[in-house]
């Protein structure tokens, strides 16, 4: 294990994959278990050629973001890792607020694109097109630059705003 070589002056704000907010989350009707490495934090799809199974690629929407619920054994001269090994489970949620890394800079509002090839993430406008990645109806609700750890949620879509009486 290298030594560590830098101190950074201010924490993180957190680790991606992990729950941001106190809001309910939503997790997949059934277990699954990693049929390729999948990076906590990212996105998953389930894989067709075997049965529970998921993968960090596909097409289409993905089926859920890997959230970071360790279940895999480090070993004790294996350095930390914020990946899932093949054959152990990964928790996969479909609805709530999630420490993310982007790959490009992220501004509050913009959509949260699944990139088909790795499941990593991207953003950019509603409906926008972006290069070998899917929207997903997750959106950015704290901002950072590209490759920075920023928070993404699909909650704010589900809020109904009250209605205004007639004549106000």
């Amino acid at each position: 294990m290298a030594f560590q070589q830098t101190v950074n002056t201010y924490p993180g704000i957190g680790i991606p994959g992990a729950y941001a907010a106190i809001n309910p989350i939503v997790s997949t009707a059934k277990g699954y278990v990693a049929s390729a490495a999948c990076n906590i934090g990212g996105f998953v799809w389930a894989d067709a050629d075997k049965e529970g199974c998921v993968k960090p690629t596909g097409t289409g929407r993905p089926l859920g973001f890997a959230v970071r619920e360790i279940t895999n054994p480090l070993g004790i001269d294996v350095e930390a890792s914020n990946t899932v090994p093949v054959g152990y489970p990964v928790s996969v949620e479909v609805k709530g607020d999630f420490f993310a890394v982007t790959t490009t800079a992220a501004t509050v509002g913009q959509k949260v694109f699944a990139v088909l090839a790795d499941g990593t993430i991207k953003t950019g406008a509603a409906q926008a097109t972006v290069e070998g990645a899917v929207e997903t109806d997750f959106e950015v609700i704290q901002a950072g630059a590209a490759n920075d750890v920023i928070i993404i949620s699909n909650w704010r879509g589900a809020v109904v705003p009250a209605s205004t009486p007639s004549g106000s």
